[in-house]
């Protein structure tokens, strides 16, 4: 295909010279004026553009100023064409970019030479621009696929931060085309916001990740990977500001952020809007400690930090974007993603079946099974197959809270909720209560095997709690019973599990235990050894602070209330621990116990007055604090109590003893 060559010459005979001259070789247009030169150029695209310099109206310099200026015509290579043969005019002719320079009247040989090397520079340079483009494409996709890398790095360094980078990214993009900005600041600033965390890289995974209040120390950690993160990507120059996203993107717009405390549209504009889409992500995200924010809780924080946290004009536009639906729409969350584990096909067949339609299948903190639905599917199991049930308590958890805080509690949880699903692996656990954990296992009968498994789960347990903090304090206590001939009925079966449990859970040195229909009581001697363990453990706690912490429950709420009114009243208080046990010292059946001990309460109930506290320390045990009450008078209400108690119980295979302490 013939080049296509533009003369531009106001002078006819020029221009028919030429043509005649090039015609062979080239395909030649000719205009006699630069207006008449733009007019083609706005339609066509030329390989050489030969220029008279002298010209009416438009002369050659000034159209070749034109040329310059316009991004379309600036690659064309220009050659003058002149009968001004000075040095002067020749220098200002490649001064203003033209490639060549051919003198008036011209040499037919010198000018097709000149015409055709121009040509071929100007090819060689559209190859080698051609090669470089394609180099830098490939360039820019090494680093972008490079980009992706460090952030998905980053990302992966805190557990609940997967993807974050790359959201962030996509609302920055978002906001940015919502704000007008041009295609080039568009990409700019998605890849800057992809990069804003890098700075977390030198940041300890421990620290990161650390779910309860930071030290001092660790916070300056945290803060610190702005400027981290601004020293790594100074010297990254393929994206313009991209160190300014990564250093600023915490500052406030009310000048309380860091690491500047820049105050309003001193933050620069990236920083800010990578700031406002940060936080809402972190809002809409699950955290260890609270499931993501909905809309409008996040669209009323946002109101909220207008003009303090966020550029207000921002929040603006971005919460407009929220109520578009736009941000739903560009991204769906990953857990959106998942399967559902039921169809409508399902729910309708549940509905028929006259089965309960499960509503929520998945516990939002552990990640394992809802009640409900883990319910739901022991309940079928065992109408199947029948198997045992494992009912397992998180001990000290209430500790755990209130020393280390709540976050530190759901911490707890989940690594408890972790280490179950390791061992109980293709196995039904689920989540029934604030630190209680139902495990069931299928078709399994045999008491060698489920204590097997028990064994196991401690052994795992106990390792973790070497590595983990938040249980160092904590222990787990497991109730099991198993179905057998007497039924398969999940109500049951739970039920007993729960006795199981109860029972385990007063005798402190034992970690499981099965149902059994009958069990031993306490005997006098191992009352006063309860009695002076509880004493023991008030002298070696006279300085603790807050709820006072034993190994039941029952107590925590009433210690501090009891020590409070007597130091004001300054007036004895006595500690009783009423006992049940067993006239002949055999074993006594789990319902005759429970009978009993249901009477002793209600004894004791009666016989006390406003001002005393109770509560049941064991499965034949009651506490009971007689406040501002002298040891002299103690004999009046324990002889009370006892008399109610075989008026109410009518047998004597089950007697009570009590043991008395000074209180305070």
């Amino acid at each position: 295909m013939k080049k296509i060559i533009l003369i531009v010459d106001d002078d006819r005979l020029t221009l028919a010279t030429a043509q005649k001259l090039l015609e062979e070789k080239y395909k030649v247009v000719a205009v006699n004026s630069g207006k008449q030169a733009f007019k083609y150029l706005e339609r066509h695209m030329p390989d050489l553009i030969l220029l008279d310099i002298n010209m009416p109206e438009i002369g050659g310099f000034e159209v070749m100023e034109t040329l310059q200026k316009d991004a379309r015509w600036s690659k064309i290579p220009v050659i003058f064409l002149t009968a001004d043969r000075s040095a002067e005019t020749e220098i200002e002719c490649f001064r203003v970019g033209a490639c060549d320079y051919i003198a008036k009247p011209f040499e037919p040989n010198i000018m097709l030479s000149r015409i055709k090397s121009t040509i071929e520079l100007d090819g060689y340079r559209k190859d080698l621009q051609r090669r470089l483009d394609e180099k830098t494409k490939e360039m820019e996709r090494i680093t972008i696929q490079a980009i992706m890398t460090v952030a998905n790095t980053v990302d992966a360094k805190d557990d609940y931060t997967k993807g974050h980078s790359m959201r962030v990214a996509a609302y920055s993009e978002l906001l940015a085309q919502r704000l007008g900005w041009s295609d080039e600041e568009i990409q700019n600033i998605y890849y800057v916001a992809m990069l804003h965390d890098v700075g977390k890289i030198g940041v300890p995974d421990a620290v990161l990740n650390k779910p309860f209040k930071l030290t001092d120390l660790e916070f300056r950690l945290i803060k610190g990977h702005t400027l981290v993160g601004a020293e790594i990507l100074n010297d990254f120059k393929m994206f313009p500001n991209v160190s300014v996203g990564a250093k600023y993107h915490h500052e406030r717009y009310d000048g309380k952020g860091y690491p500047e405390g820049l105050r309003g549209e001193s933050i620069p504009l990236v920083a800010r809007v990578i700031g406002l889409v940060d936080s809402y992500d972190a809002m809409t995200s699950n955290r260890v400690y609270r499931r993501r924010l909905n809309d409008d809780v996040v669209m009323q924080e946002l109101e909220r930090g207008k003009g303090t946290q966020w550029d207000p004009e921002l929040v603006d536009i971005f919460v407009g974007l929220i109520k578009e639906g736009a941000l739903e729409k560009m991204w769906m969350p990953e857990e959106d993603m998942a399967t559902p584990i039921f169809d409508s096909g399902k729910i309708l067949g549940a509905a028929m079946s006259g089965e309960d339609i499960l509503e929520s299948p998945v516990d939002y903190l552990t990640g394992l099974l809802s009640r409900q639905k883990g319910e739901h599917d022991i309940k079928m199991g065992l109408r199947a197959q029948g198997g045992c049930l494992i009912l397992i308590d998180l001990d000290h958890f209430r500790k755990i809270n209130d020393e280390h805080g709540h976050l530190m509690g759901d911490y707890a949880l989940k690594v408890t909720a972790d280490v179950l699903r390791d061992v109980c692996e293709n196995e039904i656990i689920c989540r029934t209560g604030g630190d209680e954990f139902l495990f069931y296992m299928a078709g399994v009968t045999d008491e060698e095997a489920i204590t097997a498994k028990v064994e196991e789960l401690l052994d795992h347990y106990h390792k973790k709690q070497e590595e983990v903090e938040a249980l160092k304090d904590a222990e787990i206590s497991m109730g099991i019973s198993v179905s057998g001939p007497d039924g398969r009925e999940f109500e049951e079966l739970f039920r007993r599990a729960d006795k199981a449990l109860y029972l385990v859970k007063q005798n402190h040195a034992q970690r499981y235990g099965f149902y059994q229909r009958t069990g031993m009581l306490r005997t006098p001697e191992q009352s006063q050894g309860d009695l002076d363990k509880i004493m023991n453990a008030i002298k070696s706690r006279e300085t603790y602070k807050g709820a006072f912490q034993v190994d039941y429950d029952e107590f925590n709420h009433i210690y501090d209330f009891v020590k409070h009114m007597s130091a004001r009243n300054k007036k004895e208080t006595q500690l009783l621990l009423f006992t049940l046990f067993s006239s002949n010292g055999s074993e006594v059946k789990l319902e005759r116990m429970e009978t009993a001990m249901q009477c002793m309460e209600q004894a004791i109930c009666k016989s006390l007055r406003g001002v005393d506290v109770g509560a049941r320390y064991s499965s034949s045990q009651f506490l009971v604090v007689l406040l501002g009450t002298e040891r002299e008078n103690v004999r009046v209400v324990t002889d009370r109590i006892v008399q109610n108690y075989f008026k109410l119980y009518g047998e004597k295979d089950i007697t009570l003893t009590y043991d008395v302490a000074k209180f305070i």
